[in-house]
């Protein structure tokens, strides 16, 4: 179940994030509000990923970061 932990996120920018998932076949994860980015943490506790979701002014996608 892919859980939106967060209520001030935009929109937009959360449908865009929600459909790169599920595109990937993602089907656990949360997603939050991070430091001028979406936090989406996905994996399992023995290899958790934590992706950085980050967009511009105008909510466009500019870069993933992956840790």
């Amino acid at each position: 179940m892919i859980s939106v932990r967060s209520t001030e996120l935009n929109e937009l920018e959360l449908l865009v994030v929600q459909d790169y998932l599920q595109k990937r076949g993602t089907t656990t994860a949360s997603i939050y509000k991070g430091n001028g980015c979406i936090w989406v943490s996905s994996g399992s506790s023995s290899c958790p990923i934590n992706e950085y979701f980050i967009f511009n002014d105008q909510s466009q996608l500019v870069d993933i970061q992956i840790d």
